[in-house]
C-alpha cells in the first residue's frame, strides 16, 4: 500500500496529513499487537527475565511494599528500557576493550535533499511524505556507514555504535560514536584541525561549501539576538553559543576541544541576523559537502565521563513527561502500560519501523554471558524431541571469546558477564569467583577450594581471599563506575552499607565520592555542598531500607544544607500527602451509622486522650468512604493521619495508604509477645508519636499477633504501658464474615485463636457496626 506504481493512482500517498495519521495508526497497531503478546506470555517472559540473563535496572523504582504484580517489558523488545539498558552496557563493554571514543558524529535528515524533492507529487512537501523521508534517510545512512567504516574518511574505525532517533517534529537523525585505530587516534590539537572546522569557509573560493555551512551549521541566533530561541535556558544558551574567538585549537579540560574560531571578518546573514565564526557548529568539510545536511563532528578523546555520552545516545525514544512514582490502583507495576502511555511516535518513525529499518547497531558484537545459581537457569526444549544431556567446558567469563556461528565461521565477540548486586547474595559472590578463578567446569568445582567443598559461594570467595579487606566491594563499585550513573552508584553504595557490612566504610566513601557526585558537581561549585548533597541522597536511600546514616562512619550532615532540617523521611512523606478537597465534603453524604462512627472517632482525636475502635461492616457498607472522610478532616487540620490496610489493594484505595506490615515494620512471623522491628529513635517511631489517627483496614484478615506486636511497640515508644496502643486513637476495620487469617494446615480452633477477636485487645475496642448499604437494610 506504500509503493508507487506507474500509471496507478495511490490515494494513500496523496493524503498529506491523513497519510501521517494513517502511518502512525498502522504502526501503533503493530506495536500494540506485539505488546499484547508480551502481556499474554508474562509467565514465560518472567522465567527468562528473572532466572536467565538480565541486567537489573529497576531496583529502588518504587516502594516494595506497594508492589503487587510486576508486568515486565523484556529486553527483547526493541526500544524498551531494558533493551536500551542492555545496549548501553554492551557499549561500555566495547569501551572497556578498546578505550574511550574518539569522534562523536550526528547526522540529521535534510528535507530538501533532491532524492526527496524529486519524488514528491505536485503540491507536496517533505512532511507530506514520511515514507520517502524514511527511505531516503536510510539510504543516506548506509552511504555514511560506507564512508566511515569502509572508505575510512575520518580514519580506520575499529569499534563503533550508532543509534537512529526521531525529532518531535519528525526528522530522523543518527548519532555515531567512533573508536579509531591506534594509528589514527586524535591526540594533539593540530590533528583536530585536519578533520574538523568551526569557521565559515572562504565564500569566493568555496562557494558551495560556504552556502551549506550557512544553511546547516550555524547555531541560533540566540541570547541577546533572540532571547526566545528554543535553546535558551535560564537566560543563557544551553549549547553555550556564541563561543569566543580563538586563534588556535586547544584541548579542553575533560570537555570538548576549544576549536579554532578566528576573528577574520567573515560573516553571514542567518534568520535575519548577521553571524560570524562564533556561531559555527563544528563540522567536517568533506562529509558536509558530500551529504548536504547537518553533520556535527566533535572530538571526544579527552572526555572523562564517557558513560554520559553513551547514556545520551541510548536514552530511548521520545516520551511524554508524567509521574510514574506510584503503582496503579491495584498496587501493580505495569511496565508495558507505562511504555504505551509515554510513547511519542512521529510519522517518519512509524514508517521507519514499518519498513523494518534498524534503529541501532554496534561493532564488534557483544555476547552477554549467563549468570545464574544452581538450578536457576533457563531451559528450553522441543516437546517432540528427546532431551539429551548437556555438556560444559572450561571458560573464563571475563575474557574475550571466539564464538562459532551456525555457519561454522568464526566471528569475534566481546564477552560481557551480566551485572549482579551485592544484595543478591550468592549470585553476586558467584560472579566474584567467576571473574577471578579460571578452569572451573561446574558449580561444585567452583565451590571447591583446596579440596574442600564449601557450603556457599561467599565461603568459597572468603577462603580464596577475594572478599578480604573490602576489596570485592571496591571492585564492585569500580566496575559500576564505568557504566552506571551517579544516582545508581549512590544506591549501590547504600545497598553495600546495608547488606555487605563493609569494614572500612570511610575508605569506600573517600575512594568513590567523586564518581558518586558527578551530577552534583556539574551544577554546584562548592565541594562541601556537593558532598552534603550526596550524603543527603544516601541518607534517604538508607532510610527507605530501614537504616539510619548515623549508624555508619560517614561524614556528618550539616543542617545548613539539609532542607528537611533533619526531619525523618517517614514524617515528611506523611505530612506531604495531599488530600482531595472533595473528601472534606464527604461528611455531608454519610448515613446515620457512618456519621455516628465519624463523630465518635473524631471526638477522641480532638480530645487527644486516645481510643481503640473496630468498624465492623460487610462489603458494601462504604467503610472506605468513612475512612476517606476521617482522613480528610484530620489532614485538613494539619494533623497526621496514617492509613494502612492488610492488603496492598485495600491500601491503595486510601490516600497515602500503605500496607500495615510495611508502615509498622511488623515481622513476617509473629509469636505471642513480639514487637515491631523499629527502634525508639527511628523515623517510624517518630511518625507514630506524632500521629493523631491511625487506620488499619481489613484487620479481620490479619493474625492477632501482628496487632499485638504493634500494641507492644506503641506502648514502648509512647512510654505509656497501661493504655492500649500508648493512648493513641486507632481504628480497625473489617468483616469477620469474610476471609479469616490464614493458618497453614491449621484446625478450626487454631484459625479462631489467630483472629483479632481472640486477642486480649478485643475487649478494649469500641465496636461500631455498619449494616446499611446504599440506603438498604441488610441482616447479619
Amino acid at each position: 500500500m506504500l509503493q508507487t506504481r506507474p500509471a496507478i493512482f495511490n490515494p494513500i500517498l496523496c493524503g498529506a496529513r491523513l497519510l501521517q495519521q494513517w502511518a502512525v495508526d498502522m504502526y501503533v497497531k503493530i506495536e500494540s499487537c506485539r505488546l499484547r503478546w508480551y502481556r499474554k506470555n508474562q509467565t514465560q517472559i518472567r522465567v527468562d527475565l528473572y532466572k536467565g540473563v538480565v541486567d537489573a535496572i529497576t531496583s529502588g523504582e518504587t516502594r516494595a511494599s506497594a508492589v503487587g504484580v510486576r508486568i515486565v517489558l523484556p529486553g527483547t523488545y526493541p526500544g524498551g528500557d531494558r533493551d536500551m539498558k542492555k545496549r548501553h552496557m554492551d557499549a561500555m563493554a566495547i569501551v572497556h576493550t578498546y578505550g574511550k571514543p574518539d569522534i562523536f558524529l550526528t547526522m540529521t535528515c535534510n528535507p530538501k535533499w533532491e532524492e526527496i524533492t524529486n519524488e514528491l507529487l505536485p503540491g507536496q512537501t517533505a512532511q507530506d511524505r514520511p515514507d520517502i523521508v524514511a527511505r531516503v534517510f536510510f539510504g543516506k545512512l548506509e552511504a555514511m556507514k560506507d564512508m566511515l567504516f569502509k572508505k575510512h574518511i575520518l580514519g580506520v574505525v575499529v569499534a563503533y555504535v550508532y543509534v537512529v532517533e526521531f525529532q518531535k517534529r519528525g526528522l530522523p537523525h543518527a548519532h555515531f560514536l567512533l573508536i579509531m585505530d591506534s594509528t589514527y587516534k586524535l591526540i594533539i590539537p593540530e590533528q583536530y584541525d585536519r578533520l574538523i572546522s568551526a569557521e565559515l569557509p572562504d565564500k569566493h573560493k568555496y562557494l558551495e561549501l560556504y552556502a551549506m555551512v550557512v544553511k546547516h551549521m550555524m547555531h541560533g541566533p540566540c541570547g541577546a539576538l533572540n532571547p526566545k530561541n528554543v535553546c535558551m535556558q535560564e537566560n543563557g544558551c544551553k549549547c553555550r553559543y556564541p563561543r569566543s574567538f580563538n586563534e588556535n585549537t586547544a584541548q579542553g579540560k575533560d570537555s570538548y576541544p576549544v576549536y579554532r574560531r578566528r576573528d577574520d571578518g567573515r560573516h553571514a546573514k542567518v534568520r535575519g541576523k548577521m553571524l560570524d565564526n562564533r556561531w559555527v557548529v563544528p563540522y567536517n568539510p568533506y562529509l558536509l559537502r558530500m551529504f548536504n545536511c547537518h553533520i556535527n563532528v566533535e572530538v571526544y578523546s579527552s572526555i572523562k565521563a564517557v558513560k554520559y555520552l553513551y547514556k545520551y545516545i541510548y536514552k530511548g525514544h521520545d516520551k511524554a513527561s508524567f509521574s510514574i512514582d506510584q503503582p496503579d490502583a491495584d498496587g501493580n507495576i505495569d511496565e508495558i502500560k507505562r511504555y504505551v502511555d509515554a510513547r511519542w511516535i512521529t510519522p517518519p518513525e512509524a514508517m521507519w519501523r514499518i519498513f523494518g529499518f534498524p534503529l541501532c547497531a554496534n561493532y564488534p558484537p557483544v555476547l552477554q554471558l549467563p549468570l545464574h545459581l544452581p538450578n536457576m537457569h533457563r531451559v528450553a526444549f522441543n516437546a517432540q524431541k528427546y532431551i539429551v544431556q548437556g555438556f560444559s567446558r572450561k571458560l573464563h567469563v571475563a575474557e574475550e571469546k571466539e564464538v562459532l556461528e551456525a555457519a561454522g565461521r568464526a566471528r569475534f565477540q566481546i564477552g560481557r558477564i551480566v551485572s549482579a548486586n551485592p544484595a543478591e547474595g550468592g549470585r553476586y559472590y558467584m560472579r566474584v569467583l567467576l571473574n577471578h578463578v579460571t578452569g572451573k567446569t561446574s558449580f561444585d568445582d567452583l565451590l571447591t577450594v583446596d579440596g574442600v567443598l564449601c557450603g556457599s559461594f561467599r565461603e568459597a570467595a572468603e577462603r580464596l581471599g577475594l572478599i578480604e579487606a573490602d576489596n570485592t566491594l571496591d571492585d564492585c563499585l569500580t566496575e559500576a563506575e564505568q557504566w552506571a550513573m551517579p544516582c545508581s552508584l549512590r544506591r549501590l553504595f547504600a545497598t553495600i552499607l546495608v547488606h555487605c557490612e563493609p569494614g572500612d566504610v570511610r575508605g569506600l566513601w573517600d575512594r568513590h565520592l567523586e564518581p558518586m557526585s558527578d551530577d552534583y558537581r556539574r551544577s554546584r561549585t562548592s565541594p562541601d555542598e556537593v558532598e552534603q548533597m550526596v550524603l543527603l541522597d544516601i541518607r534517604g536511600m538508607l532510610q527507605s531500607m530501614g537504616k539510619d546514616i548515623v549508624d555508619f562512619t560517614l561524614p556528618s550532615i550539616d543542617d545548613a544544607f539539609d532542607p528537611t532540617e533533619g526531619e525523618a523521611r517517614e514524617v515528611i512523606e506523611e505530612t506531604t500527602v495531599e488530600f482531595d478537597m472533595d473528601d472534606t465534603k464527604l461528611v455531608s453524604s454519610l448515613n446515620l451509622e457512618q456519621r455516628a462512627a465519624y463523630d465518635e472517632i473524631l471526638t477522641a482525636v480532638e480530645r487527644g486522650d486516645g481510643g481503640v475502635f473496630f468498624v465492623d461492616g460487610p462489603g458494601g457498607t462504604w467503610k472506605t468512604f468513612l475512612y476517606r472522610a476521617m482522613l480528610a478532616k484530620v489532614r485538613s487540620q494539619g494533623k497526621i493521619g496514617i492509613a494502612t490496610a492488610t492488603s496492598g489493594v485495600a491500601a491503595s484505595i486510601m490516600p497515602g495508604g500503605r500496607t500495615a506490615h510495611s508502615r509498622f515494620k511488623i515481622p513476617l512471623s509473629c509469636d505471642d509477645g513480639a514487637s515491631c522491628s523499629f527502634t525508639k529513635q527511628s523515623g517510624t517511631a517518630k511518625l507514630l508519636r506524632m500521629a493523631s489517627l491511625i487506620i488499619w483496614d481489613e484487620a479481620s484478615m490479619t493474625k492477632r499477633q501482628a496487632v499485638e506486636a504493634l500494641d507492644n511497640s506503641m506502648r514502648d515508644i509512647m512510654g505509656i504501658r497501661d493504655r492500649p496502643f500508648g493512648g493513641k486513637t486507632v481504628v480497625f476495620g473489617g468483616d469477620f464474615r469474610q476471609v479469616l487469617p490464614v493458618v497453614r494446615r491449621g484446625s478450626r480452633g487454631q484459625i479462631i485463636d489467630a483472629t483479632l477477636r481472640s486477642s486480649h485487645l478485643w475487649k478494649c475496642m469500641r465496636q461500631l457496626r455498619l449494616i446499611m448499604t446504599r440506603g438498604l437494610q441488610i441482616t447479619c
